[in-house]
């Protein structure tokens, strides 16, 4: 699976025909859901059913991710039956304390070596749906290497989950109540390494597309490096987002052909475009080139889809 995650989707792990109609959508990532929203007499016959469901994702070059059960609620059991070669990483619901985090990591290199897959395989996504975790959130972050990113709920003033709840907010049409925490959570993830936080967009009616949109946009400018959605109706929103427009693209691969023209001159800083260049802008550039070239894929494998 390519980091970071721009687009991605949860579906019922019991849902296997969701799982098989989401390639026409072309997310990067899918996340079977074995937690809340599978019901509690289902989640035996769903955890079994998650390997092939893995390989049919990957089949399709889709990545693949698991919401797993909070470990003292039948998370072991999930990872008992889910760690194989085409999990790509665990997302671990309601975390709030290190030694959580802990336990996960070393329960994964248990399940990695029986499965006998690489060591440190699986990505961990953590997901703090608890105040004392988002408070915390950096040092779960940081506790170990498999930690890809933090995720953040970007709520509309729809129904209110877990992550509103252990905040004690009411989402509102503003959000200036998500102001802090959204930034605060992009921010202790970067802190920590995890490079790649990720925003949950909820709270929208499905239909409200234009709201999906701003939700989307929220979560860009406030730093996370993707978003996931609960419709395939929101994906191509969402990748539309995080493509660069031609302009973009035109005005970052002219900064990188400019300061391969000054590494012949020995200058660190030059004029472009009306602006003060220099090599610390090369990284941005080449995220944005990386992004056109993921999403000219996206677009022709819809289009592919379609024939």
């Amino acid at each position: 699976m390519e980091w970071p995650i721009r687009s991605s989707i949860f579906i019922p792990a019991h849902k296997s025909e969701w799982v098989h109609k989401i390639a026409r959508y072309r997310p990067d990532a899918v996340v079977l859901d074995l937690e809340d929203a599978v019901a509690p007499h289902n989640k035996p016959a769903a955890r079994l059913g998650v390997p092939d469901l893995l390989s049919v994702l990957h089949r399709n070059e889709i990545g693949t991710v698991v919401r797993i059960n909070a470990l003292e609620e039948g998370g072991e059991l999930d990872l008992d039956a889910i760690v194989r070669e085409d999990l790509d990483a665990v997302l671990l619901p309601k975390a709030a304390t290190v030694a959580q985090v802990r336990e996960l990591d070393t329960l994964l290199a248990y399940y990695e070596g029986r499965a006998g897959i690489k060591h440190g395989s699986v990505a961990i996504l953590i997901l703090p749906e608890t105040a004392v975790g988002m408070q915390d959130a950096r040092l779960l972050a940081q506790e170990s290497p498999r930690v890809r990113g933090l995720v953040c709920g970007i709520l509309g003033s729809g129904a209110a989950g877990d992550f509103a709840g252990a905040l004690g907010i009411w989402p509102s049409e503003s959000a200036l109540e998500q102001t802090y925490i959204g930034s605060k959570l992009s921010l202790d993830s970067r802190a920590a390494g995890a490079m790649h936080p990720i925003a949950v967009v909820n709270g929208v009616k499905i239909e409200d597309l234009d709201k999906v949109s701003e939700l989307t946009q929220r979560a860009k400018i406030c730093g996370y490096t993707g978003v996931l959605v609960i419709h395939p109706t929101h994906l191509p929103i969402v990748q539309e987002a995080f493509a660069p427009t031609d302009k973009e693209v035109m005005f970052y691969q002219g900064i990188i052909d400019t300061m391969e023209k000054t590494d012949a001159t020995g200058d660190g800083a030059v004029r472009y475009e009306g602006e003060m260049i220099d090599y610390a802008m090369l990284a941005r550039a080449r995220e944005v080139l990386r992004d056109a070239a993921r999403f000219e894929k996206i677009k022709a494998s819809r289009a592919a889809s379609t024939q």
